[in-house]
């Protein structure tokens, strides 16, 4: 029996009153999560999901856990679709989802919602038995990227082998065991694994939705220690907390994934806080790669030495290792790294088991990894080329900026220039934003600025820069 199944049973029969998923909505012991769990399954199968079906799911984060886990169980591959407006090349046999959300792409759909999750509970049909997904190179999930492929979706397939060893070492730099609220969702290996690390360690999987009062009194009420997220979820996290005047007495910690963090949240986190931060960088493909801690004197482009386990190197074009203090690509390879794209339905292994995540950086003498920017996202405005990073970190300092993110815009076609997307507080001064950056970026500074609700972010906070240059080209400021 796979880990997850075999500890939710461990935990289900040695401490099943215990809270095993709770939600602000709904709460489930461990007994009451393995009985939903064994239900779903049954009505799955009853439904035509078999053994190696692909089904997509989109649904809350609390019942598509349990699906998750039904779908493990009856040996069917699944795909996360929550927060993913483009599915990309993947072929669905199956759909899952909230009853009227999304259109049907795939032969079977199935509408679900915590009347259909209670009536198969109360139905009470035995599930049939726990299928063989093969050995540790079967593919079980599917997780859609495109934050380190130029924006082009891709899936990754994860195996089988891939999730024990990041379930096995996770605990040096993810979920530990102590009262977690994960951002994150499981549409991401951290959000997934945050999951499979609570049955593992027998504490509640916290599951939400949104980052909004509700949630963050929610999180208060779970007495949590630790918050993680990306930088762009944790802001909008404190400030949820901060305008209904909610604190996390708890709190000891936030843990950042996806992006390193800026001065400005740091300074965030100390002002509204004061608990450590720690930053884990990866990728969707590789998992976490290292880790550091954060204070107001660090260096925001060290990421910390590789963790155990995992090859890194610099690398010129020509694919070779450069010394220490030469720039070149990132590339790493670990137990954890995926299997490869899935492409045509076939699977594309990645060369000699290196990923490369299109990062730039060099090498300390002492092996730690410094970033210097991403291949992907460099803006070059008339040969005249710009990190974007270099702009959102100064505006995301400024007072009353929320989030901001920097993108290339033509706004007359053939003259590209830099373009600066805000989400702000009330009073905030652009004015006096703009003169800041021109002072300090006077090769790179926005010479248009828009004010916007919010800053369209991948799963993991990344900014969507294309996606901003194509909605503001030839636009008004």
């Amino acid at each position: 029996m796979l880990e997850p199944l075999a500890d939710l049973d461990r935990h289900a029969t040695e401490r099943g009153d215990s809270p095993a998923l709770c939600s602000p909505r709904r709460q489930f012991s461990f007994a009451q999560l393995r009985t939903a769990v064994l239900a779903v399954a049954a009505r799955l199968d009853r439904a035509g999901v078999a053994s190696g079906t692909l089904v997509g799911i989109d649904l809350p984060t609390s019942l598509e856990w349990i699906v998750d886990l039904a779908l493990l169980r009856l040996g069917a591959r699944s795909v996360s679709l929550r927060g993913v407006t483009n599915p990309g090349p993947t072929e669905l046999d199956a759909l899952i989802t909230d009853p009227g959300r999304r259109a049907a792409p795939a032969g079977l759909t199935l509408e679900a919602d915590d009347l259909w999750l209670d009536s198969a509970i109360a139905r009470g049909d035995d599930p049939p038995p726990v299928a063989d997904f093969g050995g540790d190179d079967a593919i079980f999930r599917l997780i859609l990227t495109s934050g380190t492929t130029g924006g082009v979706p891709k899936a990754a397939a994860y195996s089988l082998g891939a999730l024990k060893y990041r379930s096995a070492e996770q605990h040096v730099h993810w979920t530990d065991g102590r009262p977690e609220l994960t951002l994150i969702g499981l549409s991401t290996t951290g959000g997934f694994h945050a999951a499979v690390a609570s049955l593992r360690l027998g504490v509640p999987y916290l599951a939400v939705d949104r980052i909004d009062a509700e949630t963050m009194r929610f999180a208060a009420d779970q007495g949590i220690e630790v918050l993680c997220g990306s930088p762009s979820q944790v802001v909008r996290a404190i400030h949820a907390a901060r305008d209904a005047d909610i604190e996390l007495p708890s709190l000891t910690e936030v843990r950042l994934a996806g992006a390193g963090p800026t001065a400005g949240l740091l300074a965030l986190i100390a002002e509204h806080l004061t608990v450590p931060v720690r930053g884990v960088y990866g990728s969707t493909e590789g998992g976490g790669i290292s880790q550091r801690w954060f204070d107001a004197e660090s260096d925001l482009a060290a990421t910390g030495v590789p963790l155990p386990g995992v090859e890194l190197e610099v690398v010129d074009g020509s694919g070779m290792p450069v010394p220490p203090g030469t720039e070149g690509a990132v590339r790493y390879r670990t137990p954890g790294l995926v299997s490869g794209y899935l492409v045509d339905g076939h699977l594309v292994p990645f060369e000699d088991g290196w990923f490369t995540p299109g990062d730039r950086g060099t090498l300390t003498a002492d092996g730690e990894l410094v970033l210097g920017g991403r291949d992907t996202e460099i803006l070059n405005l008339g040969g005249v080329k710009i990190d974007p990073a270099t702009i959102d970190e100064p505006a995301l300092a400024f007072p009353g900026v929320i989030d901001a993110a920097a993108f290339a815009v033509e706004r007359v076609p053939g003259l590209p220039e830099v373009g600066l997307a805000v989400v702000t507080q009330v009073g905030c001064d652009l004015r006096e934003l703009d003169r800041q950056l021109r002072a300090l970026l006077p090769l790179g500074h926005p010479t248009a600025f828009w004010s916007v609700a919010e800053i369209p972010r991948t799963r993991l906070g990344k900014p969507m820069r294309a996606m901003l240059s194509e909605q503001f080209a030839r636009m008004p400021r």
